[in-house]
């Protein structure tokens, strides 16, 4: 008993001694370098959560965001990255010599330039300045910061510099990332780059770069690298050779969008460890050479929106993961490419001219995820092999016949279904047990019938221009999460159902071209306060424009034409604040469809035109139907008006004396009303204008 009483002793004392050694332990933060921490949060208007420990009574090594040497207690790290903060960067920051790692990424900082005083902080190895709404000329001065191993000084095109003569003294640096900085003044930029033999990551996207050289200095410095981004720039020159002689070590080349030209070099298969490699959207051409084959690690791809021609390659890269050859000039078949490619998840070979008969050998892609077939020739029946399948897009490939019924429910996890511009025919069954669809793309085909009921997680369901039939359901309503209804040119008839005031998140809304009839319904602008295009057009619609209509501020499309609408046009019109220049459609201008184009037609003087409808073309149309009384001098305030027709109406009076302040307008159309003659003399200021 002794000995145990002993050896629990023995275990409290050491238990004891080493809560002691811990607490002993403790780094506490130089009482100067707090208080240069607590000034510099001082500058921000909005302090984050991470900061709300930030106190004069605290240990600043215990602060979120702060790093200390366990040693000696100087706080050596600083990283406030992603806080959405914003401010001033404060010269109190001077306060903290010993800093090593300094992350101020996505701050705001207002748009002031980048302080010279950066320069002093000797220590810094790591600095991260993307994204902060700095603005004018990289100081030079950062060449001082000799330990420099990072720097990161991407963007939003608001920094500039003439010349990267500053970074050659960082000989220490191995990442670099200016993406989105101004250097079309640098012509030496690969020049001073080189001088840099550390470097493994290289970064310069759309840095409006228009100098590529051919030729390199006798020595050169670029073996370990392995990350090259020189995308979205202007090069226009061919890929220089240089590139496969010096750079043996690159795992990731991107040169997209860069207006390279040319044919592709067979020295590209001496890359053998090049695992990424993306060329897209550049004027290459040329028939792929064979060295692909050689790239042994290569396992994504993307050779899209280029004119290469012919067959491909009898032999790919075995690993490849994602192969996007779409949009070229490419023939033949693809069945003796790609079969043993087993490791494929995305496959996009559209806008080509393949034309196989498609086999059992593509069994083998039991991982594929996107498909994309659209506009080549292909019979599909291994289509229902593939289980994992999330996106597919045979849209433009010539079939036609009824949808077999595999098709509909081969794979439960597909989100994305495309099968538009073919000659599709039938009904088409229920998705409501199809809960990961959430776009199905099914226009211009040939189906019937009434709709369907859809995924309540559906997000775009476009049917235009097909057969259906029948009043649209009252399920529709049920579709919550929906951005984009297209039911233009089908069949339907009756009101629109009110369920649809549920959907409170749509964006588009097109049901033109059919035989729906009623009033335009209130709920309209009320409830569907997002709508960016309305189109309401060639249907049976009577009854006023309500004035509801002008609480959607974001819609920079309405088309009400050829109905029986009459009244007046509502005054209330200056409210659409997208199309008096005041807002922009936030979907549209700066999220995922800033591209989106939406087809529809044009009516001007008794002509139609076809054409693709962008969110900066602002449209009004309102012709052929029975509105009367006044033209308002309220829509004179829609300034970024681009398309204005009013013909075929009962308008009366004159022509809106203060027209001319629309100075966007390209065509006007106010024929076949019951106006006065006598244009507004200063209508000459319409310089676009087309009457």
């Amino acid at each position: 008993m002794e000995g145990v009483a002993i050896l629990s002793l023995l275990i409290v004392v050491i238990i004891s001694y080493g809560f002691s050694c811990v607490q002993t332990s403790e780094i506490h933060c130089i009482e100067s370098e707090k208080n240069a921490l607590i000034k510099f949060s001082q500058g921000f208007k909005n302090p984050s959560r991470n900061m709300l420990s930030w106190r004069l009574d605290g240990n600043c090594c215990q602060w979120k965001g702060v790093e200390c040497d366990n040693t000696t207690g100087h706080v050596i790290t600083l990283d406030l990255q992603k806080q959405f903060l914003q401010g001033e960067f404060r010269i109190s920051l001077l306060g903290l010599p010993h800093l090593r790692h300094l992350d101020m990424s996505q701050i705001d900082f207002q748009g002031a330039h980048i302080p010279d005083f950066i320069s002093s902080f000797k220590n810094l190895e790591f600095l991260n300045l993307s994204k902060t709404n700095f603005r004018g000329e990289i100081p030079e001065n950062l060449s001082n910061l000799s330990r420099l191993q990072f720097l990161d000084l991407s963007g939003y095109y608001s920094l500039r510099v003439n010349s990267l003569k500053w970074i050659q003294p960082l000989s220490s640096m191995k990442i670099l990332d200016l993406s989105g900085v101004n250097m079309r003044s640098a012509e030496n930029w690969l020049h001073d780059i080189n001088m840099l033999s550390c470097l493994s990551e290289l970064r310069l996207s759309a840095c409006q770069l228009t100098t590529f050289p051919e030729l390199l200095p006798s020595f050169v410095n670029f073996a370990s690298l392995q990350i090259l981004d020189l995308s979205s720039n202007y090069f226009n020159t061919r890929i220089p050779s240089w590139l496969f002689s010096t750079c043996h070590n690159l795992v990731y080349l991107n040169l997209s969008r860069s207006w390279l030209n040319g044919s592709l070099p067979n020295a590209f298969g001496n890359m053998s460890s090049l695992r990424v490699l993306d060329l897209s959207e550049n004027s290459l051409l040329g028939i792929l050479s064979h060295s692909f084959e050689k790239m042994s690690s290569l396992s994504f791809l993307n050779l899209s929106r280029n004119s290469f021609t012919g067959y491909l390659p009898p032999t790919l890269p075995s690993k490849l993961k994602y192969l996007d050859i779409s949009d070229n000039q490419m023939e033949g078949p693809l069945e003796r490419s790609i079969t043993q490619l087993k490791q494929l998840v995305v496959l996009n070979v559209a806008w080509n001219s393949f034309n196989d008969s498609i086999t059992e050998h593509f069994l083998n892609f039991t991982d594929l995820r996107v498909l994309d077939l659209s506009s080549n020739s292909f019979i599909l029946n291994w289509l229902q092999t593939q289980k994992e399948l999330s996106f597919i897009d045979i849209s433009r490939v010539n079939i036609s016949g009824e949808v077999p019924d595999w098709f509909w429910n081969f794979s439960a996890k597909v989100n994305h279904i495309d099968l538009s511009h073919n000659y599709f025919r039938g009904e088409v069954p229920e998705f409501t047990d199809r809960v990961h669809l959430t776009k199905l793309d099914l226009s211009d085909n040939n189906f019937h019938g009434p709709l369907p009921h859809f995924s309540p997680n559906m997000m775009t369901l476009i049917l235009a221009r097909n057969s259906f039939n029948g009043e649209i359901p009252h399920s529709i309503g049920e579709l919550a999460n929906l951005f984009f209804l297209q039911l233009q040119n089908n069949s339907f008839s009756k009101n629109l159902p009110s369920s649809l005031e549920n959907v409170s998140g749509l964006k588009i809304l097109d049901v033109s071209e059919n035989s729906l009839s009623g009033k335009i319904p209130i709920w309209l602008g009320e409830s569907l306060s997002t709508l960016e295009i309305l189109k309401l057009s060639r249907n049976r619609f009577d009854g006023i424009i309500p004035r509801e209509i002008c609480q959607l501020k974001y819609l920079y499309l309405l088309d009400l034409s050829s109905n029986a609408l009459s009244g007046v046009i509502p005054r209330c019109v200056d409210n659409l604040r997208t199309m008096s220049g005041e807002e922009e459609a936030p979907s549209f201008t700066y999220g995922p469809y800033a591209d989106y184009r939406i087809p529809g037609m044009l009516v001007l003087k008794g002509n139609s035109y076809d054409i693709f409808f962008h969110w900066f073309i602002k449209v009004i149309d309102l012709s052929d139907n029975h509105l009367s009384g006044d033209i308002p001098e309220e829509i004179t305030s829609l300034t970024a008006l681009r398309v204005l027709n009013l013909s075929r109406n009962n308008f009366t009076g004159t022509i809106p004396r203060y027209i001319h302040n629309m100075q966007n307008l390209e065509f006007l159309d106010l024929s076949r009303n019951k106006l006065s003659c006598t244009f507004p003399p200063d209508i000459i200021q319409l310089l676009f204008l087309r009457l």
